[in-house]
């Protein structure tokens, strides 16, 4: 019997303002600036973030994935205090991360390449798909096979909806049909959510606008494409199912909330004889600073 435990965390949203300039903020960093003013800076706090990174360590999975928002304001400071952070605790090749919308929060930041410039070693191509150019992402490990799509683009003030778009649809497909694909959990990876939410206020200013295009070609590899889609963006645990196929689609909460709602947390994905067996939640304990090993429903074990 074969078991593989992947960590997943999300949505760290680390903030750092050294060195910023008054005119970084004459764009979109200007509303981001308010919101952390009245909300933000409070809930996500770096050292629940340096507290997680401890405890994924700690629990030695095979691999970890990231799913983007790594950042807040999309900074060079930023990026670099992220950087630091990360090589500490991961090699090159124990974590595959993809960006968020976050991550492009600017058009400056994405002119520049920050978010690739400092995080390009967990970044493979292990595989080469024709037609891929930046993304999606390729990871061929022991048993598992990683797929990462970028869905951030830069969108205007109070818009966090992101795309795939065509070509990187069409080197997805050329990735899953990869023999290294054939006999490894095939898993992928994405920022933003597949399905909509309509009871979540705003929902079509955060969506992925081209879910549908990619859920039709998931539905198009059928047994050769995923086994598992996770994902951020919303900061809640949440699973649910591939419309049509018995394929989980799992949501990680925030890597860096504060507070007794929406607690920080990040997941281990259980993969046993090349199937999903089961999701512990590792969920932030306020007092304590730690991180408390759960079940699925949030119930410590």
């Amino acid at each position: 019997m074969s078991v593989l435990r992947v960590a997943h965390f999300s949505d760290t949203h680390v903030l750092s303002l050294r060195g910023a300039r008054p005119g970084q903020f004459l764009n979109k960093r200007w509303s981001g600036a308010v919101n952390l003013a009245l909300a933000r800076s409070r809930h996500y706090r770096v050292e629940i973030f340096e507290q997680l990174l401890d405890a994924v360590a700690e629990a030695e999975p095979d691999h970890t994935v990231c799913t983007g928002d790594l950042v807040n304001l999309a900074l060079e400071p930023e990026f670099q205090r992220v950087h630091r952070l990360l090589e500490e605790v991961f090699p090159p090749q124990t974590l595959t991360l993809v960006p968020g919308n976050h991550d492009y929060y600017a058009k400056d930041a994405v002119a520049n390449g920050l978010f690739e410039r400092y995080f390009q070693a967990w970044q493979p191509r292990d595989v080469t798909v024709p037609g891929a150019q930046q993304y999606p992402v390729c990871r061929v490990l022991d048993g598992l096979y990683v797929v990462g799509l970028s869905t951030a683009i830069p969108t205007p003030v109070f818009m966090a909806t992101g795309r795939v778009g065509e070509a990187q649809l069409d080197a997805m497909e050329q990735a899953f049909r990869r023999k290294e694909a054939k006999d490894r959990f095939r898993l992928l990876i994405l920022h933003h959510p597949l399905l909509p939410e309509p009871a979540r206020p705003m929902d079509n200013m955060r969506r992925l606008t081209d879910a549908e295009a990619l859920i039709a070609r998931l539905w198009k590899a059928g047994e050769r494409g995923p086994q598992l889609v996770v994902h951020g963006h919303n900061h809640e645990f949440k699973r649910m199912q591939l419309p049509g196929t018995p394929v989980p689609i799992v949501q990680v909460a925030s890597a860096s909330r504060s507070g007794k709602k929406r607690r920080a947390e990040f997941n281990i994905y259980v993969i046993r004889d090349g199937a999903l067996a089961g999701i512990e939640r590792h969920i932030h304990e306020p007092e304590s600073g730690r991180f408390v090993r759960c079940d699925e429903a949030g119930s410590p074990l």
